[in-house]
Order: C-alpha cells, then structure tokens, then sequence
C-alpha cells in the first residue's frame, strides 16, 4: 500500500509543479540518482563489495547513448538500452579481477578505474569531444519538454525499481546476503561466490550506466568531469547517508544529495562542509542510514492511521448473541449434514470463505470469528479453554448437534479443548496444521514483534503471506489484515501465551473421536515430528501430509482439505 501512495504522490506531483519547471528538473534529477544509487547500494549493500569508481559507469552509459543517438540516429529509448548494455559488459571486465581483491585493494582498483575512464572520455575527441563534452543532446520534441522527461524518467525508475527488489527478494538476493554475511558459510550452502559475486557486480553497474544515459538526455550536455571520482563519491555519500542495504536507501539519500544544493544555493554555506558533517553525522550517530530511521519512524507512529482506517472495514457476515457476547459468523448451505469451522492466531471467519463456496449440497457449514477476533466481542481471559467454552457458547446459539468440528492453528488447539469436554457432540475432528497437542512455545524475542503488529498494516500483511507461501490472492491478504487488525489488543501477545500453557496429552487418550491431522510439508512455524506427536496422541488419530504446501493449507489446497473433511 506504501508503494501505491508513493506512486500515486509521484504521478501526480508534476501535475502541480507545471509552472516551476527548474523544480520539476530538480525531482527528475532525484529520480536519476536514485537509479545510480540502487546499482551501488546492491554491490555494496547486498554483495558486500566497495566501489569508489561508479561514476565511471554512469560515464560509459551517458557517452554511449548520446554517441548513439547523436551520430547514428537511433532512437533516445534504443540508445539508453546501449548505454545500459555497455555498463553491465564493462561491470562484467571490472568484475572478475575484482574477485581476487577486497576492501581497500578493491577500492583502489575501483577508483583506479572510474579516473582512467574519465581520462579516456577527456582523451578521445574525436569521439566523445574530448574535456569540452558533447552539447546539444537530444530528447523527444513535444509542447512540454520538462513534463515529458519527468515522466520518462519516472517510468524507467519504477521498472528499475521492480527489477532491483525481485532480484534482492528472490534467489539472487538471498545468495548475495549470505556472501556478504559469510563467504565460507555461503561457499558452504553450495553458493558459486565466482558466479554471484560477477553478476552483482554488472548489474549494479547497468544500473549506473542506465543514469547516466538518463542524465546525458535529460540535461543534454555532458563532459568527462560530470563523471569523475567527485561524482563517484557523492554516490557513494548518496547511498551511506540513505542506508546501506535498505532497498529504499537511495531514494532518501538522492532527495537529501540533490535537494540541499537547490535549498543552499542563495547561501554562502559550502556545500562541501554541509555533506562531510552530514556523512560524519550519519556514520557516527544513524550507522544504517537515515531511510532506516524513516522506516522506525512509520513502523511505530505512522502506520497507526492506516490501522485504523482498515479495523473499520464493513462487517461481512452475522452476529448472533450467546451467553458470552455477540459472536460473528459466516454460513453457507442448507444440508442436513453440519460442519464448524475454528479460525487460527492473527485470522477470522474470513480464511474459510473460499472453502465453504466449494461445500456439497448436502452440507451446511458454520465458520465463526472466536471472542478478540474480528467482529465479535472481547473477553477479558484470554486462554484457549475460554475459546473452548465461547465455541460451546456459539454451538448452543445455533442449535448444533451432532457436527464435523475443523480447527487451523491456534483454532486447533481451541477443538482440541472442545473435544475433550463434549465429545459427544463431535462426528469427527478435523486438525488443519494445528497448535502441537502439548503446545507451542514462542521464543521470547518474537514477543516485541507481535506488539508492532497491532499498528502496522504492511508487516502484519508479510507475516500472514509467509505462512501462506502458495497463495497468491492479494485482495484477500488485504481482508485478512484488516480482520487481523480488530484483534482485542492484548491478543497479540496473550495468544501466543495461550499456546505455551496447554498440554493434552493426557486427556485425548480416553477419546474415541476419529481425529485427522493434515499438515503441508512447507509449513514455516511447525514440523513433521510436532504433527505425528500430535496425531499418534489420539486414539483413532492420523497424519496426512500435503506436498509443497504451507501453513495454510485451507487457503492454499481448499479442494484437498475438503476432501478429507467430508470423506
């Protein structure tokens, strides 16, 4: 959501800066910076590798672009593919001397090579117009020329943008944080460090040579000094004081690089003085950078409004009033044959919807929100055997009988309590990768983690989706949220207490139930052993495991739970 309010802010803020275009020219400028700053901050941030000489890269893009399009006509798009291409070769050269050398031999070599291409640009006129530069660089001819940049510029960051955090949050990046964390561990999980190292190396340079043809367009004049060691140290200024390793680092260290000169250029402050102090600031006092800082600040404070906002979603389904409160719930069917169905930890009646659309019709099913979640009313002790008795509570006030009782996760242990005082009511038990029979204890450094879940919508989001590997319905994670967010506030942490003081084991022996445990074998948060422990501890108790599913198996294979529900 973050990224579409920002998305949103960016496309409409030229709109209102028509008039003062030097502005407009000032964000553009942002804009290309932070593309050069991404390609820096994945050496340095995620491969672990120093490169003093990046400007040189921008340099080889600018110069093959405008070369391209200047002298042989192709199109300003081609020409910035060019440039592009040329900068990943020359990062792909660059890159495999380098994997001999580290730290400050690497940095020497880098800087080493960012002075001899910028003496090369100087050398050769007649090619690149030698330390005069090239003038007149073109870009494409219409009504609002500044508008039009901004524009182009913006859609070639948001693409750059989407390839940079699929890359850091796929296999690659993951193989380029284990190297920069550890060569030997990564060496040892099988990680070609040759491979990875190289790869990392050119496309954070394709990333530079991609800016710098930007620049040569936008600007339309460049020279061997616009890209020289200077220019290769503010980039790197640019991606320390944003956040080493933070995928939004640059954007924070570009509007700080770019915007102090607009707002000091009336002054007579040195702009030299103004970026060492700040750098000096940022190392010594925010060490990951100010775009952390920025992170904290909307982890904890900002991200409350949008909380709030999203707890006040439409309620969906009925409430019913029993003996412990109103209680909401969804029904579907009108079958003779009943099924009940118990939600887990941070969900609600919500996570069952797909599957009773998929019910025979001889089937009526029943799935509630228990007491703290969702729609229906708090209560005070928050145990699993009090969602026990507010499921009986429930089942009295819509006259169940004799039913099909499914529990997910912590709903799991919620019928395993049922079961164990009404029995009698219970055709069969159903546990869908459920809380372990003698409970699941949280280390005691998650607990701080669960607090910011109550204010912060995007980090709830990432938890539920991780337990959700396979499902890709991103409207319904958005739902979920907001249920999740309606949470009594103390659950998000009693819960998870909750589920460390129970321990069945000995009252299932005497139950007679047939009981089903399905688990998916990509389950994050419990293992096979935990499962077969639990469904060896009933009498009539079995296993069935789901391939290449995870924690959420009603979500993620609804027809295979289904099966074994009605079966």
């Amino acid at each position: 959501m973050k990224k579409i309010v920002w998305i949103l802010i960016l496309l409409i803020l030229p709109v209102l800066l028509l008039k003062l275009t030097f502005v407009l020219t000032i964000i553009t400028l942002v804009m290309i910076y932070s593309i050069a700053a991404i390609g820096l901050n994945l050496i340095m941030g995620y491969v672990g590798q120093i490169s003093i000489g990046h400007a040189a890269f921008m340099s080889i893009g600018a110069y093959t672009s405008a070369i391209f399009v200047l002298r042989f006509d192709v199109p300003i798009l081609v020409g910035v593919i060019l440039g592009t291409l040329l900068s990943f070769i020359f990062g792909i050269i660059l890159g495999f001397p380098a994997l001999r050398l580290s730290g400050f031999y690497l940095a020497i070599a880098t800087m080493g090579f960012g002075i001899a291409v910028e003496q090369i640009m100087g050398a050769w006129e007649n090619v690149t117009g030698g330390h005069i530069g090239i003038r007149n660089i073109p870009f494409y001819d219409f009504a609002n020329n500044d508008l039009l940049k901004y524009y182009f510029v913006f859609a070639i960051l948001f693409i750059s943008y989407y390839i940079f955090d699929s890359l850091i949050n796929g296999k690659y990046g993951r193989a380029w944080k284990t190297i920069r964390e550890n060569e030997k561990a990564a060496v040892a999980m099988g990680i070609n460090l040759s491979k990875y190292k190289v790869l990392g190396f050119a496309i954070g340079s394709a990333f530079s040579g991609l800016a710098g043809a930007l620049y040569a367009h936008v600007v339309g004049y460049i020279s061997p000094a616009d890209f020289g060691l200077a220019k290769s140290l503010d980039l790197l200024t640019i991606v320390v004081i944003g956040g080493l390793g933070l995928n939004f680092g640059p954007f924070f260290g570009s509007i700080i690089y770019t915007g102090l000169p607009f707002f000091l250029s009336r002054t007579e402050i040195s702009l030299s003085i103004v970026f060492g102090s700040l750098l000096i600031v940022v190392v010594l006092f925010m060490p990951r950078g100010i775009g952390y800082y920025v992170y904290l600040l909307e982890l904890k404070y900002l991200s409350k409004i949008s909380a709030w906002i999203r707890r006040g979603r439409k309620m969906r389904g009925k409430l019913i009033k029993t003996r412990i409160g109103n209680i909401h719930y969804l029904e579907s069917g009108q079958g003779e044959n009943n099924i009940l169905f118990v939600h887990g930890n941070f969900a609600s009646s919500l996570w069952y919807k797909e599957l009773m659309n998929l019910l025979p019709e001889n089937y009526k099913a029943f799935a509630l929100d228990l007491p703290n979640f969702g729609y229906s009313d708090p209560i005070d002790n928050i145990s699993i055997h009090s969602y026990a008795e507010a499921l009986n509570a429930f089942v009295e006030a819509v006259n169940l009988d004799k039913f099909i009782l499914v529990g997910h996760s912590l709903g799991g242990a919620v019928v395993i309590d049922y079961l164990i005082n009404y029995s009698e009511k219970v055709e069969k038990l159903i546990l869908v990768d459920p809380a372990p029979i003698d409970g699941l204890k949280t280390p005691e450094e998650s607990y701080p983690i669960l607090e910011l879940y109550r204010n912060n919508p995007e980090l709830l989001k990432k938890a539920i989706k991780a337990i959700a590997p396979t499902y890709t319905n991103d409207n319904f994670f958005d739902e979920a949220v907001s249920d999740a967010l309606r949470m009594n506030p103390k659950c998000f942490t009693e819960n998870a207490r909750a589920l460390e003081k129970i321990n069945y084991t000995k009252e299932v022996k005497k139950i007679n139930t047939p009981v089903t445990v399905i688990w998916g074998d990509k389950d994050i948060i419990l293992s096979k052993e935990q499962m077969e422990k639990t469904s060896k501890a009933f009498k009539n108790g079995k296993l069935i495991t789901l391939s290449g599913i995870g924690h959420s198996p009603i979500l993620e294979a609804p027809d295979r739970v289904l099966n074994v529900v009605i079966q």
